[in-house]
């Protein structure tokens, strides 16, 4: 499937938004160069499909405030019933966001999300809100990729330290961020070169 973005238009992406990104990863006392390659493993995979699946979500959730009917994400395999998916330059799941910012606040980290209450990944408000925002705010996005990449580093290290991961550590949780897994991934071995590529520059 033809991409919207090129290795290089990301590369190039990401050098353009590199002052806000800064800025999103000081108060988290946050290594930029992780989200950066990220940003550079994900933005390149955006295409067509993923359009359409926001389309489909966006619509869904539109259908869901006239009629109030909801499948959580994991109760259907039809695309087309879908009420999250990735989306953004992040390529972030609502309910993954929610749970990264739940396990940020259950380690009193400071939160500059701009969004209150209590959320849960089970309700439909907090899902339709958190991915609209992801959808539509860049800053929100790139925010909720970084609470995501502290929460896998605990999920695979048991830990929130990033002065101390070893390089196999870092690819694992490269490797995590991009799914479900408890192994070091291809892709999590390519974020790391990306990783090293950015921590140099």
């Amino acid at each position: 499937m033809l991409s919207f973005y090129s290795k290089s238009r990301a590369r190039q992406m990401v050098a353009d938004y590199s002052a806000l990104i800064e800025n999103i990863c000081a108060p988290y006392q946050f290594p930029s160069a992780y989200l950066k390659a990220i940003l550079l493993m994900e933005v390149p995979e955006i295409n067509f499909l993923d359009i359409v699946a926001d389309a489909i979500v966006r619509l869904n959730w539109l259908r869901y405030s006239f009629f109030h009917t909801f499948i959580l994400e994991r109760h259907t395999r039809n695309p087309l019933k879908k009420f999250d998916c990735s989306t953004g330059f992040a390529q972030i799941f609502a309910q993954v966001a929610i749970e990264a910012i739940l396990f940020a606040e259950s380690e009193q980290m400071p939160l500059f999300l701009g969004i209150s209450g209590k959320l849960s990944p089970f309700s439909p408000e907090d899902l339709k809100r958190v991915w609209i925002r992801l959808n539509k705010d860049r800053v929100f996005n790139f925010s909720c990729a970084v609470l995501n990449i502290i929460h896998a580093a605990y999920q695979m290290t048991g830990r929130v330290d990033f002065e101390s991961y070893s390089e196999e550590e870092k690819k694992m949780i490269f490797s995590r961020y991009n799914g479900n897994v408890q192994r070091i991934s291809r892709y999590g071995e390519t974020a790391y070169q990306y990783y090293l590529e950015y921590q140099r520059s």
